[in-house]
């Protein structure tokens, strides 16, 4: 295994002495990982630490295995390789020996990797079980809502209950929490959320058993600090406080994990809180591999407008290393819509580069769905990493059910019929059971029925309440101006325009997720996908088979597919060039944040979220911060009109203006620039700019 020399500032940490805690401040690119593995060898073969007594937190499990790698290169012999682990698998392994000593009973259920969904399928029945007894209504809550607020409370500890799990924006939410978890501890069944509670409470109340779990530690070395959060760090804490050395490694300016709980409190503040009592020294890691000069400088242009963090520097770690950065401002009508000129860019790239060395970064999936389009319509193989490309996704397959139920109303209905009304009979809410209509769908297809008369039937049955009766009348008049409306030969524009104002989906989102980044997420996505069918003049007729009809992979393999993600999935990777496609003010930063949950009997046990513009800042840092050669920025500037309304906003994202791109630049390739400057104050529109030195590597 080749290890380069390390820095200064790197022995300072591989040298680190025993019975001191510290704390390591990595910025992008720094070389924290061989860092570590160099401390874990520096323990071993030079301190003469037992690596039984040696415990490596990584984030999760890839970054495990990497750790996992790097070491056992570095110390071939499996005697030298200390146990590394991620929070949950440290968990699981002493939650399986309390329970072989029966300290604890076994579960009967291990929702477990390929058992995992089981979660989620019992959201569902939980949620289902709560329409049944009339105490929400059908389609009131989305289970991927239902899904990130268990996580968060588990996450913080906060059990469910009337008396402590609270959500900012759903009181429903909070119902399916607690009867879930009723549920869920019937079966006796056990999923991830529930490992590190499970071994804080063995922690708390079997504490033969905990001195067991912690009696042969000396030294806890923490990856990626900044990302733990309430539970994780409280379990550290519980560690520490048996005489163990702790090592954190972090960046501040890459908390970008609030949304699951973590806190840059945990780092700039509360680290050492618990701890055993003896000295605490900071090491930073200043010097990136990753790029040059330039993205350095503009990377910390940006980060140093936060105020609640550690003052570091960024460092490239050779002045002679070219990262270019460039922000193609994209004027044209479909800007927003189909993003062309930065698609063109790609496909430029490609032309000399392998797919796998790029990688599209966005906020959230759906602020890539303009790229998507221009991709498709550009014959660019992609794939999406977390979720199906745009055109499977609810909010638009929501439209094309529609579409497909007007035009087959007087048809026999089928089985493929059925389950399409069913998954659109409560988008928006109608108060329809799903049971009843599955019952009342199977008797309408044995009998011939089509779903005119099935619709006629129920809303003058009197088993149906007046309100529901009312409501699927407004169901069947629309479906008979649709009807009307494709009879006339209208656009797709025209037909979708009308469909989603009748069926008012953004307050359907809302309902359904909340009020905060989800909902508007997928307001804007219908948006978008509005202007594309108008831009493209795709006929009413033709646009379920026009949706339907796309292939992102253009027969390609995944190898060769351009990556697209989001900025959260791709933070601790990097590629040669990073494209963020639309760099606007309520995309990147982003104005809605998804609602927080919290404890009610105690608001202030877990920190708060910081500003919601810092913690935008750290989002757009790291994403910029993955580049080696190349970083290019969109910012589609549509003309008055057409795509206007499909983005959340027409201004350029703040952050591309504190990059200071172009006055970084013209220092950078000064002829009187002095590398070991300390400081450069320069004059750039009428404001102070201090620009931190660039350092020559020594």
């Amino acid at each position: 295994m080749h290890i380069p020399d390390p820095t200064v500032e790197q022995l300072a940490v591989i040298a680190h002495p025993l019975r001191q805690h510290a704390r390591v401040l990595a910025v992008a690119g720094s070389g924290k990982t061989t860092t570590i593995v160099l401390r874990v060898a520096y323990l071993i073969k030079e301190l003469g630490v037992d690596p039984r007594g040696i415990r490596v937190f990584a984030y999760n499990a890839l970054a495990r295995n990497e750790l996992k790698e790097r070491i056992s290169l570095l110390l071939p012999d499996k005697a030298d390789q200390p146990r590394v682990d991620t929070f949950h698998s440290f968990a699981f392994r002493w939650i399986k020996q309390a329970i072989s000593e029966q300290v604890i009973a076994e579960p009967l259920e291990w929702w477990l990797d390929d058992e995992s969904d089981k979660s989620r399928l019992l959201m569902h029945r939980a949620i289902q079980s709560l329409v049944q007894e009339g105490i929400i209504e059908d389609g009131a809550v989305d289970v991927d809502a239902v899904s990130a607020a268990i996580t968060l409370w588990k996450a913080a500890l906060i059990p469910a209950g009337s008396d402590r799990a609270a959500h900012a924006s759903s009181s429903d939410i909070p119902l399916v929490y607690a009867r879930f978890e009723e549920m869920r501890q019937s079966l006796q069944a056990v999923g991830f959320d529930d490992f590190v509670g499970m071994l804080i409470h063995l922690a708390d109340n079997h504490p033969q058993f905990w001195r067991k779990v912690v009696g042969g530690l000396r030294v806890l070395i923490v990856d990626e600090y900044q990302d733990v959060n309430f539970g994780q760090q409280l379990l550290i804490q519980k560690i520490a406080a048996t005489n163990v050395d702790v090592m954190v490694v972090g960046d501040d300016d890459q908390t970008i994990y609030e949304w699951r709980g973590a806190r840059p409190d945990y780092l700039i503040q509360r680290f050492g809180q618990g701890l055993t009592q003896r000295n605490m020294v900071d090491y930073p890691l200043t010097v990136s591999f990753r790029f040059g000069p330039l993205l350095a400088q503009v990377a910390h242009n940006v980060i140093v407008r936060n105020s609640v963090r550690f003052t570091k520097d960024l460092v490239s770690a050779s002045l002679q290393r070219a990262t270019a950065v460039q922000v193609i401002e994209d004027r044209s009508s479909q800007a927003g819509i189909i993003d062309q000129e930065v698609c063109e860019q790609l496909q430029r790239w490609l032309s000399d580069h392998p797919a796998t060395s790029v990688v599209v970064l966005g906020r959230t999936l759906g602020q890539l769905q303009a790229f998507e389009m221009a991709c498709l319509l550009n014959g660019i193989a992609y794939r999406v990493l977390g979720r199906g490309p745009f055109y499977q996704r609810r909010e638009h397959t929501i439209l094309a059910d529609y579409m497909t139920l007007v035009t087959q109303i007087d048809a026999p209905l089928n089985d493929e019929l059925g389950q399409v009304f069913v998954r659109i009979a409560n988008t928006p809410m109608r108060g329809l059971q799903r049971d009843f209509l599955k019952q009342q769908l199977r008797q309408s297809i044995h009998q011939g029925h089509t779903l005119r008369q099935l619709l006629t039937e129920l809303s003058t049955s009197e088993s149906s309440s007046v309100q529901v009766r009312a409501r699927l009348d407004d169901l069947l008049a629309m479906f008979e101006q649709l009807t009307r409306l494709l009879s006339d030969n209208a656009s797709a524009y025209e037909v979708l325009t009308w469909l989603t104002q009748q069926l008012r989906l953004d307050e359907h989102f809302v309902r359904a997720y909340g009020r905060g980044e989800a909902a508007a997420e997928r307001s804007i996505a219908v948006r978008q996908l509005i202007a594309v069918v108008e831009y493209l003049a795709v006929p009413a007729v033709q646009f379920v088979a026009w949706l339907r009809g796309f292939d992102h992979t253009a027969g390609k393999e995944e190898p060769e597919q351009v990556l697209l993600t989001t900025v959260y999935r791709a933070k601790g990777l990097e590629y040669d060039h990073v494209i963020i496609p639309a760099a606007l003010e309520g995309y990147l930063p982003a104005y809605g944040h998804s609602p927080e949950v919290y404890d009610r009997s105690d608001p202030a046990a877990v920190p708060a979220g910081s500003d919601a513009i810092e913690e935008e800042r750290r989002l757009f840092y790291v994403a910029i911060t993955r580049a080696k050669e190349l970083l290019t920025i969109g910012v589609p500037l549509p003309k008055p009109g057409l795509g206007c309304d499909a983005l959340p906003t027409a201004t350029p994202s703040r952050f591309v203006k504190e990059m200071k791109l172009e006055p970084t630049e013209q220092i950078l390739q000064s002829a009187a620039f002095d590398a070991q400057l300390l400081k450069v104050i320069q004059t750039f529109n009428g404001e102070i700019w201090p620009m931190r030195p660039l350092k020559l590597k020594k």
